[in-house]
Order: C-alpha cells, then sequence, then structure tokens
C-alpha cells in the first residue's frame, strides 16, 4: 500500500469515525478550541476568536459561541467546508498539511489553514487566484486533466467566498487597481499587422524544433496517436496559431533565464519532462533560445500618441470583476457543464449531485474561447454507464425533468437527427435524445405512450426554422401534465406533442449520455456547445426566461477610471477627465466577455462613480450637468482596432439628474466585438475619447467622394428556373411524376421557399434549402420503387440488394450511379454546363465518404447512399440555372 494509500484510507476512516461519533454526541460536542486569528483582509477587526475543532475535519463550530464579526465566522466556516475538506483528501493534502509551506491545509486548525490560504486567492476573480494557476500548469492535479483540475479549484475557491448560491449574490462594483496603458509586443493574431512576419519567424525558429523533439507525433490531426492542440501541423498557420498561447514573449523581452521562463513549450520539458528523455534540460534551453529569437523578429508596436485622451488600462482576467451573478435558475440541476476548463479532454459535471456525471472527449474536437465545445465528425462527449445512472433515477423519481443548452448548429443541413443531446445506447433506444433535423429541433423521448425509441418526435415546425446555424439556448421539458415542450431563445414554439404524457416508468438506466453523437456513432452532430444542463424537474416558462436572459460563458465587469496622470507613477498629478471633483471617481463600466476563440464581446456601458480613497462615508456626490461625453473608442495593446469601433459616434452629456445608485447613467445600450490577440490574461484595454469634459482630440474622417460610383445596367448572363420549373425538371429527369402524394406534400410545404424570380440576383440559402428538399423527396420515390431504379441505374441493379461494402467496393460499381445521374441531370457536350470530370469525382467523394460511414451496413443503407447521391447531382446548379 503507497503512502497516499494509507493517508486516504486513514481519512476515510477518521471522517467514518467523526461521524459516528457526531451522531453520539452532537455536534461539536467534547471538541476543544483554539484561538489563533488575525483578520486584516476586510473581514473584521484584529484579534477575533474563531471557534475550531482540533479535529480538521470538523473545523470551526458554525452556530456555536464566537466572538468576532459574524460575516467572519460564515466565511472560515464556508472555507472550511467547500476548501479545506475538499483539497485535504486530493493530493494537496499529503504535503501542505504540515510538511510543506504555504500550510492551507494543516492539521487540527483550520484557522491557521485560512489565514495562509487567503493569501493567494484573488476576490474579484477566483479563477485568477495563484491556487488554479499552480495545478493548471500541471503541479499534482488529481484529476486526468490540468484544466479540469484549474476549474474544480475555481469553484472551491467560488463556494469558499460566496457559498453555492453565488449565482445570486448581489455583484458588489469595487475599484480596480489604477493602470496606465503600456505598450508591448504581442503576439500577432490572424489579421493583425505583423501577423505574417511572427508567422515566418515562428517557421524559422521554433517549427522545426517540433519535429526534433518528436511532437509531430502526436499535435498534429493525421497522426495515429493524434493528440490536440495540433501545434505541430502542417498548416503553417494553424501550427502557429495554436502555438501562441504556449509562448510567453516576456521570456525574450526580459531575457529570462531557463528556471525563470514561462513559456509552455519550455516549462513542458524543463519541469514536467515530457517526452524528451534524458536530453529535457538542453531541449528546454534550445527552445528557449528559440523563443528569444522569435521574439526579436516581432517589430516594437508604436506607443500611444500624445493626442490622445484615455482613461486607464485594465486585463480582463486580472483587473475584471467577474460577473458570477447573471441570477440563473439551477434548483433541481442534476448534471451541469458549463465547458470552463479550456482545455483537456475532461468536461466536469458542476451540480455537486452525485455520481459526477464528468464527460470524456473523444474523437475530432475542439476547445472554444469563452466556454465550449466544437464538435467536429467523429467528436463526442460521453459520461460513463455507471455516472450516467442518477439521471434514470432522479427524472423517474420525480416524473419530470428538463434538458437545457445553449449551442450552435454547424450548419441547418444535418439530419437523421443528429444528436445533440442523448441518453440512449443505439439507433433504436432511448431515454431521451435533443437532435437536429435541418431547421427543426426534435424531442424524442421514452414513455408508455411512445416507443422504446422516443417516437412519435415532437419536433418544430418545418416552416417556423426554429434552428439556426447561430448561438441559440434549446430547453426542452417534461411532465405528466404538459407533456413534451420545446423552447428556443426562451420562448415557448408552441409545437403540440402528439402523444399523451405517460409515465417514464419502462427508462433504462443501463443507457449512457452522450453529446455530439449518439452511442453507436453514426449519428454525428456538428456545432458547439457552450453549455448544457438535465434537472430533475420541468422548468416554467418564467424560469427558462431567467436563463436565457443570464445568457452563457463568463462574463466580467471593467470599469475604466476616467482619469488623466501627467506623470503616471505620481497619484497627484491625477485629474479626472470628467472635471467632477467631489471626492467620487467617475468610472465607465462595460460587461465583458470572452465571445470566442477570435474574439471579446463589450456591451452597454454606463457611467459610474466610487467613493475615493480619503473621501468621508457620509459624504455625498454634488450635482453636475452638460458634462460631454462622445467619440469613445475602445483601445487594445496600445492601439485602436479598425473593426468594432461602435461607441466612436456616441454623444452624450453626463448629468446627475440620469444617474441612479443601481445603474449609474447608461451611456449606450448596445455592443461590439474586438478582436482577441494575445488573450484574455494579458490583452490591455484602454478607453479613448473624441470629447470628454473640457479635453478634446477631435478625429478628422477620411474625405469620402459624394459622386458615386457608376452602375453597370447589364443584367446576368444567366437566371434561375421558378418554383413550377423546377418541380417540372425534377420530374422529368427521375420519371417520378409531379402528382405523386409525397411529391406535392413536399412542394406544398417547400413552394414558398422555392425561387419566385428568375433573377440569379435575389437567390437565397432559404431557397436552396427548398431545392434540396425536393431533390431528396423526388430520389427517394424513384429509388423506392424496384422498376424506376433499375430503369434509372440499369448498371446497380443488383447492387441495390447489396450491402454497403460490396455495393460500392470499386469504381466501377459506383459509376454504375455517378453515369446515369450526369447523363440525365446535366448531359453531354454542352459548354455551359459543369465540368464532367469535376462534378463526377464530387459525387464520387460522395459516396467514398458515406460508404465508409456505413461500412458493413446492410442493403437498406446502401439504397440511402444512392438517394443521397441523386439529390446531390438533382439539387445542384445544373438543374436550378437556366
Amino acid at each position: 500500500m503507497t503512502k497516499l494509500t494509507e493517508l486516504n484510507m486513514k481519512t476515510w476512516l477518521s471522517s467514518m469515525l467523526l461521524s459516528i461519533v457526531m451522531v453520539l454526541t452532537g455536534c461539536g460536542g467534547g471538541a476543544s478550541t483554539e484561538t489563533n486569528a488575525q483578520y486584516n483582509n476586510g473581514l473584521g477587526g484584529g484579534g477575533e476568536q474563531v471557534s475550531v475543532d482540533s479535529n480538521p475535519y470538523n473545523g470551526p463550530v458554525c452556530g456555536s459561541s464566537y466572538a468576532g464579526d459574524p460575516d467572519t465566522q460564515a466565511e472560515v466556516c464556508r472555507f472550511k467546508q467547500y476548501f479545506y475538506d475538499e483539497l485535504r483528501v486530493k493530493t494537496c493534502g499529503g504535503c501542505h498539511n504540515s510538511s510543506q509551506a504555504p500550510l492551507f491545509l494543516v492539521s487540527g486548525n483550520v484557522d491557521t489553514a485560512y489565514n495562509s490560504a487567503r493569501s493567494f486567492i484573488n476576490r474579484t476573480n477566483p479563477s485568477a487566484s495563484e491556487f488554479v494557476t499552480k495545478v493548471a500548469s500541471g503541479h499534482n492535479c488529481w484529476l486526468d486533466s490540468d484544466p479540469a483540475c484549474a476549474s474544480e479549484m475555481t469553484d472551491y475557491i467560488d463556494r469558499w467566498l460566496n457559498g453555492v448560491n453565488s449565482s445570486n449574490t448581489e455583484i458588489q462594483l469595487t475599484a480596480p487597481v489604477e493602470h496606465s496603458i503600456t505598450v508591448t509586443k504581442q503576439l500577432p493574431a490572424a489579421g493583425a499587422d505583423n501577423y505574417e512576419t511572427a508567422v515566418t519567424a515562428f517557421s524559422t525558429y521554433i517549427y522545426p524544433l517540433f519535429a526534433d523533439y518528436s511532437c509531430d507525433g502526436c499535435h498534429r490531426a493525421d497522426s495515429r496517436t493524434a493528440q490536440q492542440p495540433y501545434f505541430a501541423s502542417d498548416d503553417i498557420y494553424e501550427a502557429y496559431d495554436l502555438s501562441r498561447s504556449k509562448i510567453d514573449i516576456e521570456d525574450g523581452l526580459q531575457d529570462r533565464a531557463l528556471a525563470d521562463a514561462l513559456s509552455r513549450f519550455v516549462v513542458r520539458q524543463r519541469s514536467e519532462f515530457h517526452n524528451c528523455g534524458e536530453d529535457c534540460m538542453a531541449n528546454a534551453q534550445e527552445m528557449l533560445n528559440a523563443i528569444k529569437l522569435f521574439e526579436a523578429q516581432i517589430p516594437a508596436p508604436n506607443e500611444v500618441p500624445d493626442s490622445w485622451v484615455t482613461s486607464r488600462a485594465l486585463i480582463l482576467e486580472r483587473d475584471g470583476i467577474l460577473a458570477s451573478g447573471g441570477g440563473r435558475v439551477d434548483t433541481g440541476a442534476i448534471a451541469v457543464w458549463e465547458f470552463s476548463e479550456g482545455g483537456g479532454a475532461l468536461v466536469l459535471d458542476k451540480s455537486d449531485v452525485t455520481p459526477a456525471m464528468n464527460l470524456d472527449l473523444y474523437g475530432d474536437y475542439n476547445w472554444v474561447g469563452g466556454n465550449g465545445i466544437q464538435f467536429l465528425p467523429g467528436g463526442k462527449a460521453q459520461a460513463t454507464t455507471t455516472a450516467s445512472r442518477k439521471l434514470a433515477t432522479r427524472i423517474k423519481a420525480n416524473s419530470a425533468y428538463s434538458l437545457e443548452a445553449w449551442v450552435a448548429p454547424a450548419n441547418v443541413t444535418q439530419e437523421g437527427p443528429a444528436r445533440i443531446m442523448t441518453y440512449s445506447d443505439g439507433n433504436s433506444s432511448r431515454n431521451f435524445t435533443l437532435g437536429q433535423t435541418l431547421y427543426n429541433y426534435d424531442f424524442l423521448h421514452r414513455s408508455t405512450t411512445t416507443d422504446g425509441n422516443g417516437e412519435p418526435a415532437l419536433s418544430t415546425a418545418d416552416a417556423d426554422e426554429r434552428l439556426q446555424a447561430t448561438l441559440q439556448h434549446v430547453v426542452l421539458t417534461f411532465d405528466p401534465v404538459n407533456g413534451r415542450r420545446i423552447y428556443v431563445n426562451g420562448v415557448f414554439t408552441g409545437d403540440e406533442d402528439s402523444s399523451d404524457p405517460g409515465s417514464l416508468s419502462g427508462w433504462d438506466d443501463s443507457f449512457v449520455f452522450i453529446l455530439g453523437n449518439e452511442a453507436s456513432g453514426d449519428h454525428q452532430w456538428e456545432g458547439i456547445v457552450r453549455f448544457a444542463a438535465v434537472y430533475d424537474r420541468a422548468l416554467s416558462q418564467e424560469e427558462i426566461t431567467t436563463n436565457f436572459d443570464a445568457g452563457v460563458g463568463e462574463k466580467y465587469f471593467l470599469l475604466f477610471k476616467l482619469e488623466h496622470c501627467s506623470d503616471p507613477d505620481d497619484s497627484a498629478t491625477c485629474v479626472d477627465l470628467t472635471g467632477i471633483d467631489d471626492g467620487f471617481d467617475s468610472y465607465v463600466v462595460f460587461e465583458a466577455a470572452v465571445f470566442d476563440s477570435y474574439s471579446y464581446l463589450f456591451s452597454e456601458p454606463y457611467l459610474y462613480r466610487l467613493r475615493a480613497s480619503g473621501t468621508a462615508s457620509d459624504a455625498e456626490p454634488s450635482s453636475y450637468s452638460g458634462v460631454v461625453l462622445g467619440g469613445m473608442r475602445v483601445g487594445i495593446n496600445g492601439k485602436e482596432p479598425a473593426v468594432g469601433q461602435a461607441f466612436a459616434k456616441l454623444s452624450t452629456t453626463l448629468e446627475s439628474s440620469l444617474y441612479t445608485a443601481e445603474g449609474g447613467q447608461v451611456l449606450s445600450s448596445i455592443g461590439t466585438i474586438l478582436p482577441l490577440e494575445s488573450g484574455s490574461n494579458s490583452d490591455e484595454f484602454f478607453l479613448t475619447f473624441e470629447r470628454i469634459g473640457s479635453y478634446s482630440d477631435v478625429r478628422v474622417e477620411a474625405a469620402v467622394s459624394p459622386v458615386a460610383p457608376a452602375v453597370s445596367e447589364q443584367e446576368p448572363d444567366v437566371g434561375l428556373r421558378n418554383f413550377a420549373e423546377i418541380n417540372a425538371s425534377m420530374s422529368k429527369i427521375t420519371g417520378v411524376p409531379v402528382t405523386n402524394s409525397n411529391v406535392v406534400s413536399t412542394y406544398t410545404t417547400v413552394k414558398q421557399q422555392l425561387p419566385t424570380s428568375t433573377s440569379a440576383e435575389s437567390f437565397l440559402s432559404a431557397q436552396q434549402m427548398g431545392v434540396a428538399q425536393m431533390a431528396i423527396e423526388y430520389c427517394s420515390e424513384m429509388i423506392d420503387d424496384t422498376a424506376m431504379r433499375n430503369a434509372f441505374f440499369p448498371g446497380f441493379v443488383s447492387n441495390f440488394g447489396m450491402g454497403v461494402t460490396a455495393a460500392f467496393d470499386t469504381t466501377l460499381e459506383r459509376d454504375a450511379v455517378i453515369d446515369p445521374l450526369y447523363t440525365r441531370v446535366v448531359g453531354s457536350a454542352l459548354s455551359s454546363q459543369p465540368n464532367e470530370n469535376d462534378m463526377k469525382t464530387e459525387l464520387d467523394d460522395l459516396i467514398v465518404l458515406l460508404a465508409t460511414r456505413h461500412a458493413g451496413e446492410t442493403s437498406v443503407e446502401t439504397q440511402k447512399i444512392v438517394k443521397a447521391t441523386c439529390a446531390a447531382a438533382l439539387g445542384s446548379a445544373a438543374v436550378l440555372v437556366q
């Protein structure tokens, strides 16, 4: 038995013994106490007494006699419950209890542990705490994923500070530390100045070392043991983009020694001995030297012009106040995934309902900035069968449940339905599924009034096109009164459940929960999931609206101080830009968030005023009026981006009569997207103004010619077939009459989506979807009719009865499908039609792709593949364009 195992066993035995003693004697009975507290962190005065049990698992006795500030006692109790007790039984408890400083888990004295631990946390932004950054770097992580450990550590600190209901706590805006604008080198992102210069330098100095160190054996998509991130990709731009977060440019700027270097590429070998054998230190030094040479090739940025009127500067994660409120309703949540890990192959269940349904990531996926996972072909996130069992157990007991997700489908062409969220064991058996079929959300659900596959499904109406390829909030609910209901972006869709509610008695607890695919692996969904949750009750309309309004992702409040200092190092030289001199400091507050992997979202700025240091607590702000504020821009890393300046036309005045203590004075109700350059822990933001108070720096926009360019009246050389012509053409090509009942039904449904004008300039994507649906219907009817399909594909007659692998095994067999389609759909010797070789190659690639995905399946899938190939040809421009 290892020492760690012995420690865990002793911990378990002592916990069990304590539980028995507490039952017999009552909470805190017989416990000795100690006093050792000097609180100087806004928790009260010095010398408070904290009641502490000598046994490390009983800590402060909450509710017993306490001589200090009650708020102090409450926090120390939360520290003990949510931080101390959690970490003592993990890897941290083996060292930081007695043998290694800091002693934030010291045995027998929670008070001492608390005083030690509070020096290493960030109260306004727990994710920036030193405890978090330490485990994120790989220090004694207790999980299989360093990012997952960092996420869990953040949760422990958040609960210590705010309790388990932190989402409902009131967020207090406090003054950030004041920073002057610094202009330093940044690693250019795609589209930024010097991007090409950076990529060239990266390919010269750093990229070749990946092959030397065998990084390309794993960190590329085509490796047999592919492992993200793919920074050794053949695509040098992809390799650079994925390497930026692993390079600390300060290693070069500060000429750091090997022991002090912070670049992940260096740390991975120097401190973690990752795949480097006996040459780790030499490799680490070589990589550090390469990073320094790389940094030297990045041009220095320009200084901030003296004429600019600027605020103070902030970094999102360093200086932002975490907007952990948001007011989400999570009562009844039995599994919650926030995707805040940002890396690794593990997504943590944040519900606190045991067992934790952590999700393992498989296949091809990407982590998305601002919390999220992008599923690509083959990608999925899956819980274990054992952990998934809690869903059936708790939901059956309550006879109600809800599924909630923030999703961004990759496109509106997925069907099957493609599985966004499923609790099932294959294609024909499930407890529930949230799926996508083109523009529709599907709700499959097992009950005594539906079958074992959850059918008939409840789907959003085709004509409503509720599902769009953009970020959407989707909630499915079931209860014994209303049955199934679907909500999109906070609104009930109005789609009626055709099945009576029934009961959930038939639910199978041997199924597994999956995001992004089916258990059988053949119903891939592509897109981004940014939040997902399962509840053991039906959420109400009001609760769904609340959660939609709360949004998704980690948000911050950034307080930009409106202050100008003639000497940035001397606060005595600083004056309020607004000219309001009354002992209160003025700030412009933005709600800011990482929007995705490439951008930030800044929204709804407002003026807010805070009591300045040294101002009496009973002082009141003075009245003010007519203070001009206009032409506001957001700067980043010493410059003003050319894009995202939605507030450049802002023109308003600051009025005390418009100011409220709760919300300040609203300056704008809009938001804007700004480019992400180096990341939310290093990109520095500031504000500039054309006019504020008595200061001005009016920008003169470039002159625009008043003469409009000449517009050609020439009509396009090509036009479109209208809806009647398309219908007739498809009928003629396939031989299926336009009077076929299924064709008539589909035509009636999508007629409004089909082109009504022959002008190519009026063509819309929705019209292409209508054409595709008509093509699918005609091809399905033709291939389901044995005589028709045999006449259309004479060389493939016997193959219709074969399994997939045999039916499409050779080029000759695939050509037996492709050649008749080209002849009927396109024709021959027509210069205005698509190139024959190009089109046949595309169709052959499609068949090979589908045959590979469905290898070994039956003749049913063979016929589906022919239908799909037929629809691809029939719905192409060869038919649509006149």
